[in-house]
């Protein structure tokens, strides 16, 4: 069965966000709404290979391009986490959507995690992808300041799109490319007249959400959770010592979340990449859907 997303427009915090929508004619209306939230400088077509298989299993799907990503609005502030947390919600009551699974993938996640805090009542499950496992600002040595340096976007406004695709290319996904693959990935950039491709939230706001980032009280807010947790983690062999390090603080963040919230369930992906939802889209599925 060939589910086809629909796109469009819903009102979310006097913004208009866009979103994507898949839904099979048999869809049962009795199971949740499954909303998907895409990372930082993402967008809702990161999840253009996940939701047609959870949509084939009888549920409506959306995914939202959030505040400054995608095709949704930009404005010029905005970007803390209260913020985005109440738009996703307004868009969610424009959308009808009622209690639903709420999966966000790495900033998502973090944005996932503070809307069942907030929301507590308006969630069956949350399920976490290989994000919302560290709280910045408890990195020692660390000042918000470095870390908005240190975590600063690369500026690849102007890169040829060839060149953009072999980034991908070269590593994991190329073993598994489709036309379908490159179309989503470049779904999340600004394809320009001129074959460049520019990002397409701002430099400047992807920095307010770093700052945000380092706000965020990540651990409190696992405590505030009430329905079912599920962390889906990425693991890759560390290349260099900058990988070490951040795979040894991700490992500490997730033993401190597990003390906090022993009945999480965390799930461990051998050999797979960040982007979890374009190099295992059938098994994140899976992971999405079971208990």
């Amino acid at each position: 069965m060939s589910i086809h997303p629909i796109d469009g427009y819903t009102s979310g915090n006097r913004l208009q966000l866009h979103y994507r929508c898949w839904s099979a004619p048999s869809s049962d209306p009795h199971l949740p709404p499954i909303l998907l939230l895409h990372g930082l400088a993402s967008a809702a077509s990161i999840w253009n290979l996940v939701a047609p298989l959870l949509a084939e299993q009888g549920y409506r799907v959306i995914a939202l391009d959030q505040r400054g990503h995608g095709e949704s609005d930009k404005p010029g502030t905005g970007y803390d986490f209260t913020s985005i947390v109440e738009d996703d919600h307004i868009a969610m009551k424009m959308l009808g959507l009622e209690r639903p699974i709420v999966v966000g993938h790495s900033w998502g996640a973090a944005v996932a995690l503070q809307y069942a805090a907030v929301h507590v009542d308006n969630v069956t499950a949350l399920v976490l992808v290989d994000g919302a496992t560290n709280q910045l600002s408890l990195r020692p040595n660390w000042s918000r300041e470095q870390a908005i340096q240190a975590l600063a976007p690369p500026r690849f406004a102007g890169t040829p799109r060839e060149t953009f695709l072999s980034y991908y290319r070269r590593g994991p996904l190329g073993k598994q490319w489709t036309t379908e693959l490159e179309e989503s990935i470049l779904q999340i950039v600004h394809l320009r007249e001129d074959d460049t491709v520019a990002p397409r939230l701002e430099f400047e706001h992807h920095l307010q959400i770093i700052g945000a980032m380092w706000d965020q009280p990540l651990f409190d807010l696992y405590r505030q959770v009430r329905c079912s947790l599920k962390l889906i983690v990425a693991e890759q062999r560390p290349t260099n010592d900058t990988q070490t390090t951040f795979l040894q603080m991700r490992r500490e963040g997730i033993e401190q979340i597990q003390a906090l919230r022993p009945d999480i369930h965390i799930v461990w992906m051998p050999d797979t990449i960040h982007d979890i939802p374009f190099h295992r889209p059938a098994h994140l599925a899976q992971e999405i859907l079971s208990p």
